[in-house]
């Protein structure tokens, strides 16, 4: 009797050790919760009070702090994923700051990259093309089939004052994961259809340095190299070093324009200066500079279907650079196409406009079907004000672009010597 009663006693015991762990992990899972909960809530409350920080009388010298810190804690980039997935969590576009600030800096634009990563896992893939000189990172979104036949390149931010485009090719990039995760479409093609056949690689900010010296001044150059760099330029130019001197800042931190700095009758093109400039200076040769490099060297690697470059301003779509036959036709329809979805104007009078621009080298080097688009009206850098119109106009470009890429109706043609 005494043994039963031990045995029983002993089977109860591990009865209620197992309810009791069960309960722990219970406990334990439930308390994950709660901490992901939070952390995710506090992420948001800090991205949003970041932007209200930005938005508002904020000092430069704080802005460049938090610049620079975020530049410390840069978003690693995503491993390549052998094919396109939805996003892994709930994406709303409206929580990103590049939907919230009124000065989208660099530092903004890695804590969206960062969050983006996150909640679209696989359907995001992020390579690094480069570091600038003032140790930026230039960063290449890729949205789409990896492994598909079709590609687009969309950037912004190449002229440093016209950093607006920046965080108009931003929200390009969440609208594009948002959509394909909610099934959205564009006319009667489902974007998920869309990006099943393209891949799209979007640089938002192709001269970092360049828009951090036009937003923030000294105070948003990370080296002391780079600000001397700056001063002598300033010296050069003939200018005092003023706030308003370096708003107008349009070149990289070399001092390079760097949408005159490809291969593109660069030899013929006089810059009237010669030397290191906030706007205009052409470089020592084509792809002298990192940022034009990097952008030059994707394209020939990738060889995209079509290619948008977004600029400011004037509210005017350049496509002609001499081009004949089937690729004049094609990127004629593109521009038309485009003009009918913003309500901008067709220019090809190319013979009156600078040479040796990225969609010019696009056009006549590698046979690519390339626009540049002017958004926006007013002088540079464009009012913030305008944001919301100027993302209306060009929601739908890139969607409109990646179905005529689709149809066949946009591709590249051929390199030519």
């Amino acid at each position: 009797m005494k043994k039963k009663f031990v045995g029983v006693l002993f089977l109860c015991c591990i009865a209620a050790s197992v309810a009791c762990g069960a309960k722990s992990q219970e406990v334990k899972a439930a308390g994950q919760t709660t901490v992901a909960a939070k952390v995710k809530k506090n992420t948001l409350a800090a991205s949003h009070a970041a932007a209200v920080t930005e938005s508002g009388a904020a000092s430069t010298a704080s802005t460049a702090e938090t610049t620079s810190a975020a530049n410390e804690t840069a978003a690693e980039p995503a491993s390549t994923a052998k094919k396109s997935e939805a996003p892994t969590e709930a994406l709303a576009a409206e929580t990103y700051l590049c939907f919230q600030s009124s000065r989208y800096t660099y530092g903004e634009f890695q804590r969206d990259l960062s969050q983006l990563q996150k909640q679209a896992g696989s359907a995001l893939r992020v390579d690094v093309l480069g570091k600038t000189v003032d140790g930026n990172q230039l960063y290449d979104l890729r949205v789409g089939n990896p492994e598909a036949k079709h590609h687009l390149l969309v950037f912004g931010g190449i002229h440093a004052r016209e950093y607006i485009t920046v965080q108009l090719v931003m929200r390009q990039a969440v609208e594009l994961l948002a959509a394909q995760q909610k099934n959205g479409s564009f006319r009667d093609a489902a974007i998920r259809d869309l990006l099943a056949d393209t891949e799209i690689h979007l640089i938002p900010m192709a001269n970092p340095d360049g828009v951090s010296i036009s937003q923030l001044g000294m105070d948003g150059i990370h080296t002391e190299a780079v600000r001397e760099t700056v001063r002598n330029i300033a010296a050069k130019d003939g200018k005092q070093l003023t706030a308003g001197y370096l708003q107008q800042w349009k070149s990289n931190a070399n001092g390079v324009d760097l949408n005159r700095n490809f291969n593109a009758l660069w030899e013929s093109y006089n810059d009237h200066l010669g030397h290191a400039s906030a706007d205009h200076y052409k470089g020592t040769a084509p792809e002298c500079e990192i940022e034009s490099k990097a952008l030059a060297d994707l394209t020939r690697q990738v060889k995209f279907d079509a290619t948008l470059s977004y600029h400011t301003q004037g509210e005017v779509i350049y496509w002609n650079f001499g081009q004949e036959g089937a690729l004049r036709d094609m990127t004629l329809a593109l521009a038309k196409r485009t003009a009918e979805l913003t309500g901008y104007r067709v220019d090809g009078n190319f013979q009156a406009l600078d040479t040796a621009g990225y969609k010019d080298w696009a056009i006549s080097k590698m046979g690519i079907p390339s626009l540049t688009i002017e958004a926006g009206h007013g002088g540079n850098p464009v009012d913030p004000a305008q944001m919301e119109s100027i993302w209306r106009e060009n929601k739908d470009v890139v969607p409109m672009t990646l179905e005529m890429i689709v149809k066949g109706e946009v591709h590249r043609i051929s390199e030519t010597k």
